[in-house]
């Protein structure tokens, strides 16, 4: 019976565990809107110099800060698949160890990933690949935003 109540509480913290992932996942999503959002501004802001203000170094930035947008915007899509799945599996916690194998299986099926790996990958292991991809989403972000604020700066430098 005690073996029993053991293996209840490490579904119970595994499922926990899970959720909260998912939940630092969510986060995500709104870093997105405001890449979103700096990518538009970057691209408006980028035409008006563009016709109006003739200056090509804002215009430049501009259109760098907009890719930096579109990059943020992939990493943004690829955490947001995987919260997807976290949240797949959060559901079937209970059957885990079958439930990652026909994840890999349909993963391999749709080409998403490359190959079987030799084992099957842990849940710790897969939420680490999904944090490095959640890392270089805000990367992304920041330096798009540090590319804003040093244009706008340069910019009212260059009009005063």
């Amino acid at each position: 019976m005690l073996s029993c109540d053991n293996t209840k509480s490490t579904k119970a913290a595994n499922q926990t565990t899970l959720v909260i992932f998912c939940s630092l996942l969510a986060i995500s999503q709104q870093l997105n809107v405001l890449s979103l959002l700096l990518t538009i501004i970057a691209l408006c802001f980028g035409m008006m110099a563009s016709w109006w203000i003739g200056s090509f170094l804002f215009t430049i930035c501009c259109l760098v800060a907009f890719l930096l947008g579109l990059i943020s915007k992939y990493y943004a899509l690829r955490v947001e698949f995987d919260k997807k799945l976290f949240d797949y599996l959060v559901i079937n916690v209970d059957r885990l160890p079958n439930t990652l194998i026909e994840l890999d299986d349909a993963l391999l099926q749709f080409n998403l990933i490359k190959s079987r790996q030799l084992s099957v990958r842990s849940i710790s292991e897969r939420q680490k690949g999904t944090i490095k991809l959640f890392k270089k989403q805000v990367i992304w972000l920041v330096l798009q935003i540090l590319l804003l604020i040093g244009t706008l700066i340069s910019g009212i430098i260059y009009f005063n």
